[in-house]
């Protein structure tokens, strides 16, 4: 295992072979869409900033984003023994020291400088958090300066010959938790940092401000972005309810780009009737909570109340299949009970809620491959007959595929079931929840 800082620019072909397994396991654990990719330069030095909201999951989606072999700028404080920097250092992270980290080790930063400089002379790409640390909203925090020092300085140390440019990166999560949840993630126009050189030249405070201040400007295009801190959850159920329709009614793609899009723009027309007209906007916003609500304490979601007709009547075709398959998920549930429960039960002990998908997909991704081949060894010593042993070995990601289909359909079937219980029994709420949900939507006209 490679681990020497000194050549943490060089390529890896340990860590080639590791996110080559990580890009194949992280698109299975979040449908990832990657838009922009054309907008990066050739030949110039790279620096990512994607916003913060989810944990290490923010950093490994950078990774994904393509096949290359990045160094990220980190805390100094997760290097904590000399096992950890071993680890750390070949998964090409460099420490940065803060006045929190002690007075006396800020001086360790000009060694990761000097790293820093070859990494970008070396065309690797750097990913830099410049939010400093995580917070699940969609919403970007006031930048942290390290991001514009550190590009300025590199700059200014090789006589602006490595033509650094900023790549502001959006990652949009559909939920930051669940297993098959949809991940966006948008690349912004890059910033050439060469025209603020002149300024930093004279004034560096005045430079590093310009330069935040247009990052944070190119950040917040490619992201969802609330600002509206009191009424945030309102603007969160407004998503679920106005954009789903929208992009039914002008029959638009269902790909998270377009929810995306869509999201953009009623985001920024509520946002029109809070300047405009503060009443409208008040009285949308109690009509929102008072639909939360409502569907919160029947047990229904925004996607239920809308399942069509068609759709309700298609479980006399959907509750037979899930019982006929049943034994299949048994079978998939019994046998890859260890690898479904590992990630599910260490996530349960973080206090963090943003720890959990780092913590469920890290520890999957290592349980599943060392579970299937200790249980095929066991099985084949029991049988002892290699071929049954093989087809066990095929059979137990097949089983656990099913195990989550089945799951899916069986919960969405459920919901159904719950939909029409309701509805027979409280028709009134039922008719109150939906004149409620089109009144909100015929409001946010886009």
């Amino acid at each position: 295992m490679p681990t020497d800082r000194e050549k943490i620019e060089q390529w890896s072909l340990g860590y080639h072979l590791l996110k080559s397994y990580h890009d194949f396991c992280f698109k299975i654990y979040f449908r990832t869409t990657v838009v922009g990719l054309k907008k990066l330069p050739k030949d110039k030095s790279l620096i990512f900033a994607p916003n913060h909201q989810n944990s290490l999951i923010d950093a490994l989606a950078v990774l994904a984003i393509k096949r290359w072999q990045p160094v990220f700028l980190a805390r100094a404080d997760i290097f904590k023994s000399k096992t950890l920097i071993k680890i750390l250092t070949f998964l090409k992270i460099l420490p940065v020291y803060r006045i929190r980290d002690g007075y006396q080790n800020l001086s360790l930063n000009d060694d990761i400088f000097r790293k820093t400089l070859d990494v970008l002379k070396n065309r690797n790409g750097i990913g830099i958090l410049p939010e400093g640390n995580h917070m699940g909203k969609r919403r970007l925090r006031p930048l942290k300066k390290g991001i514009a020092r550190i590009a300025f300085q590199a700059e200014d140390a090789c006589n602006n010959e490595l033509k650094i440019h900023i790549v502001p990166v959006g990652l949009n999560y559909s939920n930051y938790i669940n297993f098959r949840s949809k991940l966006l993630i948008r690349l912004g126009e890059p910033i050439d940092i060469s025209k603020h050189l002149e300024l930093y030249n004279q004034n560096p405070a005045l430079a590093y401000n310009a330069l935040i201040e247009e990052l944070e400007e190119g950040m917040k295009k490619e992201m969802i972005q609330i600002d509206d801190e009191a009424y945030y959850d309102e603007y969160e159920m407004l998503r679920e309810i106005a954009t789903p329709v929208y992009i039914k009614a002008n029959k638009l793609s269902c790909k998270h780009n377009s929810q995306f899009e869509v999201d953009k723009k009623m985001i920024a027309k509520v946002d029109e009737i809070k300047v405009s007209n503060q009443q409208s906007f008040q009285t949308l916003m109690e009509d929102i909570k008072e639909y939360s609500r409502l569907i919160k304490e029947s047990g229904l979601t925004s996607k239920s109340i809308s399942t069509s007709t068609l759709k309700l009547w298609s479980l006399i075709v959907r509750i037979p299949l899930l019982l006929a398959t049943l034994p299949l998920f048994i079978y998939g549930y019994l046998n890859n009970i260890v690898s479904i429960l590992a990630p599910y039960k260490l996530s349960k002990k973080v206090k963090d809620d943003q720890f959990i998908s780092s913590i469920r997909f890290v520890v999957a991704m290592f349980v599943f491959p060392i579970m299937f081949l200790i249980q095929t060894l066991i099985f084949w010593a029991v049988s002892g007959n290699g071929l049954y042993a093989l087809y066990y070995l095929i059979s137990l990601p097949v089983s656990a595929i099913a195990v989550y289909l089945w799951r899916k359909y069986c919960l969405c079937a459920i919901s159904d079931i719950k939909f029409i219980k309701l509805n027979l029994s409280k028709p009134e709420l039922i008719k109150k929840i939906k004149d409620l949900q089109l009144s909100i939507i015929k409001r946010v006209d886009l």
